[in-house]
């Protein structure tokens, strides 16, 4: 068996191999084809499993040999790779040609490369940690969101505010302000708290309307794919107006939005300032850690590749069908969305992968355990139970040695404590 490793610039190289049907592994691939094919082939004139090899290879070489190709090339790509000691990124492309039964191999594969990384200035570096201080005035705020998720609506003649539900019915209209058949929403709800731009014309209009009013309006459109699709003319007739009655702030509204777990107001407040304290903790080391990333990345200038960015577009797309129930989207769409955010994602854990090798980070017994400690304490959850998943999980573990991979760099870091006050943009 022959190859050769042809370079095409960047992280692109092409890998050509001719072998032929004597060489291994082909042989012994193509052997054990033919005598499994043999034992249950049932050939005219032969009982089963009695026909001769060269009749079968004779008969049904071609069928058996394309079969067993594909197998037959990826152990010659991955012994070859291994052979090579190279980190494949991506397969970009790969190229058979034809052959027939008994005849030589021979094919191409272009693939991108793993690039080899040098990480530096990740040590010493200069960095800011937010300690961010919960106020009263802070619970407050929370403790209004909680009411506000608790309004009931109350019918209503006209607008106080816009703390309130329209429901209205829409009507698509040609340019005469004629009605479009088969183009009619009823009974659709507009909540006036909303602050998406689209509704931001209607939900003006809306404000200086009462119930039984109609008004035209040019309104922004989408098709299934979440994507605008152009303003349309509609008439809107406001069919009812509801506000929404925030409950008082009492010790049976503790009890009820805890469940139970809360007998007094002052209790939910202790419940909430706990958990505002959780996630400012966690915010800012998210801070932290998102400049830590930006920091590196600008200093650590390598190329990215493309199969990788790929491979991650294609995967966000699988999650997005996920998470919209498997309806269509624009594929082209979404990579061109999220191509910058890919790269920059791609880059940084390239870059991580090779400050963790580098330093040998690595999460062992005790980190797992100190993790379950934490977390079980955080979230008032059982322990070894916490302990015996991060065990088996790999996905956690990942995730902890990225964590460790950032102790370890602001271990090493000039990290200055600034005190923050929560300025409720969590709340989005």
């Amino acid at each position: 068996m022959d190859y050769k490793i042809i370079d095409l610039g960047g992280l692109k190289k092409q890998l050509e191999v001719t072998a032929t049907v004597e060489d291994e592994p082909i042989k012994g691939k193509l052997d054990a084809a033919y005598s499994e094919f043999q034992k249950n082939a049932a050939v005219p004139g032969f009982r089963k499993g009695k026909t001769p090899i060269e009749i079968v290879k004779k008969r049904y070489g071609d069928e058996i040999e394309s079969e067993s190709i594909p197998d037959i090339v990826n152990e010659i790509v991955k012994g070859i790779f291994e052979k090579e000691n190279t980190k494949v990124a991506g397969v970009v492309d790969y190229n058979f040609d034809t052959r027939k039964s008994g005849e030589p191999l021979h094919f191409r594969l272009t693939y991108e490369i793993v690039p080899e990384i040098e990480p530096k200035d990740y040590r010493g570096m200069t960095l800011e940690r937010a300690m961010y201080k919960i106020l009263p005035e802070t619970v407050d705020h929370e403790l209004m969101h909680i009411r506000e998720a608790n309004s009931e609506l109350q019918e209503i003649n006209s607008l106080e505010d816009e703390k309130a539900m329209v429901t209205v019915d829409l009507q698509v209209i040609d340019e005469k302000g004629l009605p479009l058949i088969g183009q009619r929403r009823e009974n659709y709800k507009i909540d006036l708290r909303s602050k998406a731009p689209e509704l931001s014309e209607i939900h003006n209009r809306l404000l200086n309307s009462k119930i039984g009013d109609e008004f035209n309006i040019e309104l922004e459109t989408f098709g299934k794919n979440g994507q605008q699709s152009g303003k349309k003319p509609f008439k809107v007739y406001v069919k009812k107006m509801e506000k929404y009655v925030m409950p008082e702030p009492t010790d049976e509204f503790a009890k009820k939005v805890s469940g139970g777990k809360m007998e007094t107001l002052e209790g939910l407040k202790s419940d909430i300032e706990r958990e505002l304290e959780h996630y400012y903790e966690e915010k800012a080391e998210e801070e932290l850690r998102d400049k830590i990333a930006e920091e590196l990345l600008k200093k650590n200038e390598f190329e990215v590749p493309d199969s990788m960015i790929e491979d991650y577009l294609n995967d966000l797309i699988k999650e997005l069908q996920k998470q919209s129930g498997n309806q269509e989207l624009d594929e082209n769409f979404v990579k061109e969305r999220y191509k910058e955010a890919a790269v920059r994602a791609v880059k940084w854990n390239l870059l991580a992968a090779a400050i963790i090798q580098k330093e040998g980070v690595k999460v062992d017994d005790a980190v797992l355990e100190r993790t379950a400690d934490d977390e079980a304490s955080k979230y008032r959850m059982d322990r070894n139970k916490l302990l015996d998943f991060y065990k088996t999980s790999n996905d956690v573990k990942n995730k902890l040695l990225f964590n460790e991979m950032f102790n370890f760099i602001v271990d090493n870091s000039d990290v200055k404590v600034v005190d923050r006050t929560p300025t409720h943009e969590h709340e989005d």
